[in-house]
C-alpha cells in the first residue's frame, strides 16, 4: 500500500535532487555508503493522525422527477417517475494511520549532504559542485 507520507517524501527528494548538478549528485552518491554505515536504516512504526473528507447524510431528501416515454404507444410522456435519495454533506473524518518510519533518515541525510558539500568544496571550490 502506498502512503501519502511516502509520496510527499519522494516528491520532495525528487524536487531537491532536480535542482542539484550532476556533479553534486555524484558526490552525494559517493557519500551514501558511509552514511548508511554510520546511520543504518531502522524502521519503526509510528502513528500519524490523518484526515479525509467523506459524504454523510444530512437528513434531507433530494428528489428528481423524470418523464418516461412509452415507445410502444409513441406518446410524448406516458409516465412520470420520481427518484429520491438522501441529501449528503461533506464532513472531515479523522483517523490514525500506522506508518513505518526510518528513524535514522534525518541524521543520515544530513551526514550525506555535509559529506557531499565537503567533496564539492574540495573538487570545485564551492559547496554545490557548480562548474
Amino acid at each position: 500500500m502506498c502512503h501519502p507520507f511516502r509520496i510527499c517524501v519522494f516528491i520532495f527528494v525528487l524536487f531537491v535532487s532536480a535542482c542539484a548538478t550532476p556533479e553534486y549528485q555524484q558526490a552525494r552518491s559517493q557519500c551514501e555508503g558511509e552514511g548508511l554505515n554510520l546511520f543504518p536504516v531502522v524502521q519503526q512504526p509510528q502513528i500519524f493522525r490523518r484526515s479525509r473528507v467523506v459524504e454523510v447524510p444530512d437528513g434531507s431528501t433530494v428528489c428528481e422527477t423524470q418523464s418516461v416515454q412509452n415507445k410502444e404507444k409513441r406518446t410524448e410522456v406516458s409516465s412520470v417517475r420520481s427518484v429520491c435519495r438522501p441529501g449528503m454533506k461533506p464532513v472531515t473524518e479523522y483517523y490514525d494511520e500506522t506508518v513505518m518510519v526510518d528513524m535514522n533518515r534525518g541524521a543520515r541525510d544530513a551526514h550525506v549532504d555535509q559529506c557531499a558539500s565537503k567533496l564539492c568544496l574540495q573538487r570545485f571550490g564551492n559547496m554545490k559542485c557548480k562548474v
